[in-house]
């Protein structure tokens, strides 16, 4: 039996990933080979299989393998989680998790589309290696827009940022971008929705992921009201966003976002009339000192942000 069982996992091993199968499908498999023989060795010790079970295991990887496109495609969707760490509790829309590190990297982040619901799993990698613990982080959900914010501390790299494009085949997401950051050992990105989801976060470790399920959320939709946004003016991504970030450090609410041309601006908080607008501005200039960084836009609830330049 142990012979038979070393032939079928070097069978595994052994298993040649056709070219058709997307680059992600490949690295996902490659992912769990090298995860399997970190965490079980070789041997699998501890691990009690039938030679049948194994062989149809293999048996069934291998058909799903030469069965490309559709294989890959659905390697892509469906990764696999390991053990539930804690689910989080959300107070005024934030909640974070995971632990002190750095050097992380945010591999990938994948979408799964279930009956009711999607769900994006963000990986957590280090030296190109899978990863047992999450790194420090936060979700945050806003509010005109429908806006998630995914802060993760102690990140140094960022190579799931080309898979924010995959997010927005979630039929509850608009867009999905990165956001600047001074601090080199931060990544962020923001999800704009187009309508109001209900939430759900799990941490899992064995290996790091953080999975975010998204449903319908019950209720009506406040239309036709308007906001006043205290906003700086749009600009492309770059170190002026940051700039403006460090200037109002320390006020509650601030945030950047995309505004409707694709260029970016930080606003330091919204309100309901523009009075209230006009008093927290004043108050701002007083005690940060910023003179004319920020300006009101009345805007309606729920809308993207105008585009509005300087010279404007």
């Amino acid at each position: 039996m142990d012979n038979q069982l070393e032939r079928l996992q070097k069978a595994y091993n052994d298993i040649e990933i056709p070219e058709e199968v997307s680059q992600a499908s490949r690295k996902g498999i490659e992912r769990g080979k090298r995860y399997k023989q970190q965490k079980r060795g070789i041997k699998m010790s501890g691990l009690k299989w039938t030679g049948s079970v194994a062989a149809a295991v293999i048996i069934s990887f291998t058909v799903g393998v030469n069965t490309v496109p559709a294989f890959a495609d659905s390697m892509n969707q469906v990764p696999v989680l390991g053990k539930l760490v804690s689910v989080l509790k959300f107070t005024d829309g934030s909640a974070g998790g995971g632990t002190i590190q750095d050097g992380v990297d945010v591999n990938f982040i994948s979408l799964k589309h279930q009956k009711n619901s999607d769900q994006m799993i963000l990986n957590f990698a280090n030296s190109d290696n899978t990863q047992d613990l999450a790194s420090s982080y936060n979700v945050k959900f806003t509010d005109n827009p429908y806006t998630m914010t995914v802060t993760v501390s102690g990140a140094r790299n960022f190579s799931a940022v080309k898979d924010l494009e995959t997010l927005k085949e979630s039929k509850y997401v608009q867009d999905a971008y990165p956001l600047i950051t001074l601090d080199d050992s931060m990544i962020r990105f923001n999800v704009t929705f187009k309508e109001p989801v209900a939430y759900e976060v799990k941490e899992y470790k064995d290996p790091a992921q953080v999975a975010i399920t998204l449903k319908d959320k019950k209720g009506d939709v406040e239309e036709g009201t308007s906001i006043y946004s205290l906003r700086t003016i749009s600009e492309p991504s770059g170190e002026s966003q940051g700039m403006a970030e460090e200037m109002l450090f320390g006020l509650e609410n601030v945030r950047v976002l995309k505004d409707q041309k694709g260029l970016f601006l930080v606003e330091a908080g919204y309100f309901n009339t523009e009075a209230e607008a006009l008093a927290q501005l004043k108050k701002i200039q007083t005690e940060h000192g910023v003179g004319d960084l920020l300006f009101v836009e009345k805007r309606s609830s729920q809308e993207i942000p105008q585009s509005i330049s300087q010279a404007e």
